[in-house]
């Protein structure tokens, strides 16, 4: 961490990068990544590609398209994305994977001087905001998904951009949340897991309305740990039998993933990760809390050295500084105020409520499904750094 410190040090005697600066930096230098790739398609993009014709075959023909599909969680949560590309195929023609990826990159463009423009707004520190920039540009989960024809980087834009509206409402820059649930609302129909936004949300309106003498982050962590084990043992026991959901919606994904609990899955199509065949309750619950940690791997047995480095770049300074940040939220001592401190909270909050619902669900090949949450792991990241920067200045 004294490097860290001295790097902080460093960073806050420079002005704080602007909007531009952001933008042109990781238009820039992740611009020539995803020209050199240029348009990839990914296992989910045919299906992706067939009901957007359909929906513009159809003339837009909702309820007809939803009968006709077949896709394990209800078609209408990919509602808003399949609707996207059936507008860009309208608008573009046969251009309209280069019209997406595009879409995607400045949505990625964006997305990074939100962050930035967060942290420096959050800790008042340029180093927060030169810390989270370099993070950023060097996050390459994030960067990776954006030539694809998958909904990835519009989705983690819309989470982020919810994220920073709450933010606003917990710091007292604007009121009213009807701005924000809309948006949330239509998450839920981008990608099935936008249904993560709502307990995010909840935990955001929560804290903006918390009085300061009830700001306990000792409390909120019990509370986690126990809904979290709460929620393991009572996922583990439909998993044990499926048939024991009560309901009809949800039935197909219910099925699906208890199958992959039956091989002991962890990590999908990665059988180095994978537990025996569990019997009791109990081994259900070991394979949730071991898909929970692997959430946060850093490697995995068959990636390249490469792609190892670049996650360790990424992954070990963003995982230090944020448990630095949490330990002192955790022990009151921060020289952020509490409108601040509420958003780092909401911002750890968004953060484990998806890998606490992926290490039930699941935790796919790449760890694609952890991106959402990987622009809140930098700002986490940034407040750790302003935070041992003060303090190594006031020594």
């Amino acid at each position: 961490m004294a490097f860290a410190a001295t790097l902080a040090r460093r960073l806050e005697a420079a002005r704080p990068p602007s909007l531009w600066t952001a933008m042109l930096a990781i238009g820039a230098c992740h611009g020539a990544y995803v020209l050199l790739t240029g348009v990839a398609l990914g296992s989910d993009s045919v299906a992706y590609a067939y009901w957007s014709a359909r929906l513009v075959e159809s003339g837009f023909d909702y309820p007809t398209l939803v009968a006709e599909a077949k896709s394990s969680f209800p078609p209408l949560l990919y509602a808003l994305f399949a609707t996207l590309l059936a507008l860009l195929r309208l608008a573009f023609g046969s251009g309209w994977q280069v019209a997406l990826v595009a879409l995607n990159f400045a949505a990625h463009v964006v997305l990074g001087a939100l962050v930035v423009r967060m942290a420096i707004r959050l800790t008042g520190s340029a180093a927060a905001g030169w810390g989270a920039l370099l993070l950023y540009l060097a996050c390459f989960d994030l960067l990776v998904w954006v030539p694809f024809v998958l909904s990835d980087a519009t989705f983690v834009f819309l989470a982020f951009a919810i994220f920073t509206l709450a933010a606003a409402r917990i710091l007292g820059d604007s009121s009213g949340w009807l701005p924000v649930l809309g948006p949330a609302v239509a998450g839920i129909f981008y990608r099935p897991t936008g249904i993560v936004l709502v307990p995010d949300l909840a935990w955001a309106i929560y804290l903006a309305r918390a009085k300061r003498a009830k700001l306990r982050p000792g409390a909120a962590l019990a509370a986690f740990a126990a809904a979290a084990v709460a929620s393991a043992f009572a996922f583990g026991w439909f998993m044990q039998d499926p048939a024991r959901w009560p309901f009809e919606a949800l039935g197909a994904p219910f099925r699906e993933t208890a199958a992959s609990y039956a091989f002991g899955e962890v990590v999908s199509a990665r059988p180095e990760t994978f537990h025996a065949p569990p019997l009791q309750l109990g081994d259900f619950v070991l394979i949730s809390a071991d898909r929970f940690l692997h959430f946060f791997a850093v490697d995995a047995a068959r990636f390249s050295r490469g792609h190892m480095l670049a996650e360790l770049t990424f992954f070990l300074p963003c995982y230090a500084l944020a448990a630095w940040l949490a330990v002192a939220l955790f022990r009151g001592r921060t020289a952020f105020a509490a409108p601040e401190r509420k958003v780092f909270l909401a911002a750890f909050g968004a953060f484990f409520s998806y890998a606490l619902f992926h290490g039930l669900v699941q935790v796919d090949f790449d760890w694609r499904y952890r991106t959402p949450v990987l622009p809140h792991l930098i700002l986490l990241a940034a407040g750790g750094l302003a935070d041992l920067g003060r303090r190594r200045a006031a020594r």
